[in-house]
């Protein structure tokens, strides 16, 4: 009922302030007085909420503060194996609603079998974009690495790199599968048909071309490929559930922010995540000795930190409007950066990241490839051979970031592990110090979702 109302309310405005700017015409007198003046505190008010309601909430509906102060239970686990240990935490903090989710796989299938992945998918406008990457970004991963180990995409020298261990013994294999508590056949049928519907998506050989440009051998060229067939995938599921009964769950978790976005987009294609996505910071291990290789594939603004001899190395960088590179990418796709409150967002009232799985509204341009939109769901990718100094990973949403640095956040997680704390302890210490006590105080930052992975090198 209130969606129902709020709709009527929104559309009267609409039409209101239609006639108040015909109204402007020498000679035109539709309106009573009083409605002018309604119609101009209400536009007045609109017009504040842009430019300082981001004091308070963070970058993306619904993510207000939630009443009675900050949720701090938390969602934690963790595992181990020969040289390899990890614990992730979740923690819902102000925010009215939990979108964050991470998502952890110490043994892959072939032909990633020496690989462990690790990775956080941070929503915004909604879970579901990061709970569904988060169930099937594994298998999409899978089915893109076998596509490509016999594909032109994937060269000689890459071949020999991924081959360039022999087959450890039983007893020297560091990584152990991590079993999903949640999984079932439903999400398995899920999974299957992700992965097909990803590949079978692909008509222009986008994917194969992203994976040849990418660099980190297969593991590399495969995090590439399947970002994008992740993205192509949502795509055909938002639009194929745009009418369904998640739609109305959808409506009920958008601010009047992205409402007023939903009526102007009004005239384009429909589809349940247009304005539902999620940033994507995924890691995978190479656990097959001597030597070890990291890749990381970013996408959006959550980071990979690793700890070397106490130093901070970041293994990403945060993709933000402001930046050159994007900057140019969204003016020449029909938009504009502006600064709005304490951060540039997309054309003034959108996203203040510029690369994410979903938001298919800045991704509607039919006479631009995947790689030209506003947004778009193509990771950097880093590589980086791991050393004796080298002690700990940490990935975590950018709501670990906003009261800390990279460095504050390595020597939280240093500190509590030197105090004898166990991994997960020292993960759930981060979340905790990341969380705003007072968001008056810290003028709005530590309000968001908090979720961090850690794995002990």
């Amino acid at each position: 009922m209130f969606h129902v109302l709020w709709n009527i309310l929104r559309d009267l405005y609409v039409v209101l302030l239609i006639i108040f700017v015909i109204e402007q015409v020498p000679g035109s007198d539709l309106l009573h007085d009083m409605t002018r003046k309604g119609i101009i505190t209400v536009t007045i008010g609109i017009v504040a909420w842009k430019l300082f309601g981001g004091l308070l909430l963070d970058s993306s509906p619904p993510g207000g503060p939630r009443a009675g102060g900050p949720r701090r239970q938390k969602k934690a686990e963790g595992g181990k194996g020969q040289g390899l240990e990890w614990a992730a935490c979740e923690m819902q903090g102000w925010r009215a609603a939990m979108e964050d989710a991470t998502c952890i796989v110490t043994s892959l299938p072939e032909p990633l079998e020496h690989q462990a992945l690790f990775a956080v998918f941070d929503g915004h406008g909604g879970s579901q974009v990061s709970h569904i990457a988060s169930k099937e970004f594994p298998k999409v991963l899978t089915v893109c690495a076998n596509k490509l180990r016999n594909s032109a995409a994937l060269n000689e020298e890459d071949v020999q790199d991924a081959g360039r261990r022999a087959e450890p013994d039983a007893d020297e294999m560091s990584c152990t599968s991590t079993p999903d508590k949640d999984d079932d056949s439903d999400n398995e049928d899920m999974g299957a048909k992700a992965a097909e519907k990803s590949s079978a998506a692909d008509k222009n050989g986008f994917e194969d071309h992203l994976a040849a440009k990418a660099k980190g051998g297969l593991p590399g060229k495969s995090l590439s490929m399947s970002m994008i067939a992740m993205d192509s995938f949502l795509r055909q599921l938002g639009s194929a559930n745009s009418n369904a009964s998640a739609g109305g769950n959808l409506a009920q978790q958008q601010s009047p922010l992205g409402a007023m976005a939903r009526h102007l987009e009004a005239n384009q294609q429909k589809n349940a995540f247009n304005l539902v996505g999620s940033t994507a910071i995924v890691a995978l291990i190479d656990c097959a000795g001597p030597s070890r290789r990291v890749t990381v594939a970013n996408c959006g603004d959550s980071r990979a930190l690793l700890c070397r001899a106490g130093k901070a190395i970041e293994l990403s960088e945060d993709h933000k409007p402001e930046l050159a590179g994007e900057s140019q990418r969204i003016r020449q796709a029909g938009g504009c950066v502006k600064i709005v409150g304490p951060c540039h967002r997309i054309d003034g009232w959108g996203l203040n990241l510029s690369r994410a799985l979903g938001d298919f509204h800045y991704k509607a341009r039919s006479d631009l490839s995947a790689e030209q939109q506003k947004v778009i769901a193509v990771p950097e990718i880093r590589t980086l051979d791991l050393i004796e100094e080298d002690e700990f990973m940490v990935l975590a949403c950018d709501g670990c970031f906003e009261l800390h640095t990279s460095q504050n956040v390595i020597d939280i997680v240093r500190v509590a592990l030197k105090n004898g704390m166990n991994l997960e302890e020292a993960a759930a210490e981060l979340v905790d110090q990341s969380c705003s006590p007072n968001l008056q105080k810290t003028r709005g930052k530590g309000g968001d979702n908090c979720s961090a992975i850690v794995i002990r090198l």
